[in-house]
């Protein structure tokens, strides 16, 4: 097996390290917002941040339906869980994932009263992290 070699800086989120640079790239309705900024200094790299963060500010949320504050407030999270989509015409919470052989598989937790929306979310939360202990395991 091929040993990958270690990186000197780890994940950034819209931030790409590039042999030039740094490339900062946003993608909203399939339109991309992108920047370059070369060299890998320290101030570049705080240049594309702080452009990154200006650009997330201006532009729309990534989700279409997002999950409202007071639910994450009352299961103390401070940012949705990846994986948890909210569909509020519909009154439910759906989680993809690929089952067995890779097959797409999907589960919804519904709910019909604000009570048991926060019950179905955090339904929906300890099931993806559920997903997510597996796949590691």
């Amino acid at each position: 097996m091929k040993r990958k070699r270690p990186r000197a800086i780890a994940e950034f989120t819209n931030l790409r390290v590039l042999p030039s640079g740094y490339q900062v790239a946003v993608t909203r309705d399939e339109r991309e917002f992108s920047k370059h900024f070369a060299g890998h200094t320290k101030e570049s790299l705080r240049a594309a941040i702080r452009f990154r963060e200006r650009l997330l500010r201006l532009l729309p949320n990534k989700r279409k339906n997002p999950i409202p504050p007071r639910l994450l407030t009352a299961l103390g999270l401070k940012k949705p869980m990846v994986g948890v989509s909210r569909h509020p015409s519909r009154q439910l919470f759906q989680v993809s994932y690929r089952g067995a052989k890779g097959v797409l598989r999907s589960r919804s937790f519904l709910w019909s009263n604000r009570a048991e929306e926060i019950r179905a979310y955090a339904a929906a939360v300890k099931f993806r992290k559920g997903l997510l202990r597996r796949a590691r395991a």
